[in-house]
């Protein structure tokens, strides 16, 4: 090689992959950096985890905030509680509860 720059280079990072605490050095960061690469990620699942967990019980609760204004439209009506149980699935008690 003519460049004396890559020369003197290449000669440090044959020096520096003998030595021993040089490597394990290397070996260290590069544990450090995967571990924290692996930590990102593990974030990156439990944030997505917890968004699509938000969203079904969104659903969830949604779904029970209907399911209360139909009943409570029943009530209205004038429908009697055991017959809005079986419509709703709503226990009796719930329904009294609504009133």
């Amino acid at each position: 090689m003519q460049d004396p720059v890559l020369n003197q280079a290449m000669d440090e990072w044959e020096k520096s992959s003998d030595d021993p605490k040089i490597r394990e050095e290397y070996y260290d960061r590069r544990k450090a950096v995967l571990d924290e690469m692996a930590a990102v990620r593990e974030a990156e699942l439990r944030l997505r985890e917890a968004i699509r967990q938000s969203k079904k019980e969104g659903r969830e609760e949604g779904r029970e905030e209907e399911k209360k204004k139909v009943t409570k439209k029943l009530l209205k009506k004038g429908m009697d509680f055991k017959s809005i149980s079986d419509i709703t699935g709503m226990s009796e008690e719930e329904i009294k509860n609504l009133r």
